[in-house]
């Protein structure tokens, strides 16, 4: 069951589902004139209407009222890469609200860029929501997608991942975060690296000038005195 919420970010205790919530449940398959933006004002005013307000109970709902074509979509999403509803219901708009122009979602993917204070998941989120919002007839390959997913972020960040060698899109999301850590941890060695090497090479200057001036003050002592 875990894997039908695979894209979610749950805890690992998760609260209980309403009781015989699929009997009042709203389900969602993108094919008939009920919009996305009708179904999330639904399913939101429902958790309004019976006060569920556990976050993570809200999201195992909201997927539990994706089917068909709508619920392959979400499954294809990368693991944990939607960490509240918010995230849930943007990424659901930007595929299945019905008013976008597929040459916009093609303009959208080329120009993806990680934002300068963008958490990592929520940049795989965000790629991952465009991605498969463009229509399958115009839908780069998996392979132009990964190299499309480095190209999004710095070029020290883009190296690392390529090092990695992922066979997928979906591996190399699954290890993106673990990637940033570590590069974050050889900066911080970097950094704290050059402060000890810069406190020895100039402790190391000092103690020469302490040399040099403690033989200047020697040879000044040693020197005759000569009375004009």
């Amino acid at each position: 069951m875990e894997n039908h919420y695979a894209p979610l970010q749950l805890l690992i205790n998760p609260g209980d589902m309403p009781q015989d919530y699929q009997r009042k449940i709203a389900y969602f398959d993108g094919t008939s004139s009920y919009t996305a933006q009708q179904h999330t004002k639904k399913i939101m005013d429902y958790f309004e209407n019976y006060e569920i307000d556990d976050d993570d109970v809200r999201m195992k709902f909201f997927v539990q009222s994706l089917t068909g074509e709508v619920r392959t979509w979400f499954r294809a999403l990368g693991a944990h890469t939607i960490a509240n509803p918010d995230t849930l219901y943007e990424a659901f708009l930007n595929r299945w609200e019905k008013n976008k122009d597929p040459l916009h979602i093609l303009l959208e993917y080329d120009t993806l860029k990680r934002g300068p204070q963008e958490a990592v998941q929520d940049y795989c989120a965000r790629f991952n929501n465009v991605y498969t919002a463009i229509p399958q007839n115009l839908r780069p390959p998996p392979d132009l997608a990964l190299i499309k997913f480095f190209d999004g972020f710095d070029p020290n960040m883009a190296y690392q991942l390529r090092e990695r060698a992922p066979a997928s899109l979906e591996d190399m999301q699954s290890i993106v975060a673990s990637v940033e850590e570590n590069l974050i941890s050889k900066r911080a060695r970097a950094r704290v690296e050059r402060r000890t090497m810069f406190k020895e090479e100039c402790s190391t200057f000092k103690q020469k000038l302490d040399a040099i001036i403690k033989g200047m003050d020697r040879q000044e002592k040693s020197r005759p005195w000569t009375i004009k």
